[in-house]
């Protein structure tokens, strides 16, 4: 964990040398504890929404195994209705497309830039 102090801090609570570091180890020891408090009183409330989800996880399972069975019985249909949603989809998935592009882009251009720089590096 990082801890660091502001300026009015050290101003107004001037602390120097290993004094320093020793408040700041004892600040770091507390934030700790805090998180680990925090984690406590939250994880019933994590475990809660878990417990929440399964059934709706088990009601969306059930589901899919029922349009399975039935497309396996209705081949024409489930055709038909595949189609139909894949046509009501598509805008949506060229949206998310267009929208995650530029960031696949600027994150390409990244990792050559940096496979470039360690390659001149490595070579010097």
């Amino acid at each position: 964990m990082r801890a660091t102090a502001n300026t009015a801090t050290v101003r107004y609570y001037p602390v120097i040398g290993r004094e320093f570091e020793v408040v700041m180890h004892e600040a770091a020891n507390a934030a700790r504890s805090a998180k680990g408090a925090a984690w406590l009183c939250t994880a019933p409330f994590i475990g809660l929404a878990y417990v929440m989800a399964l059934p709706l996880a088990g009601l969306g399972a059930l589901a899919w195994f029922a349009l399975k069975a039935l497309a396996a019985r209705c081949k024409t249909a489930a055709r038909v209705a595949r189609n139909v949603a894949l046509f009501f989809v598509a805008p949506f998935v060229g949206l998310a497309y267009a929208l995650a592009f530029p960031a696949v882009g600027l994150g390409m251009l990244a990792w050559w830039g940096l496979r470039a720089a360690t390659r001149r590096g490595a070579a010097r």
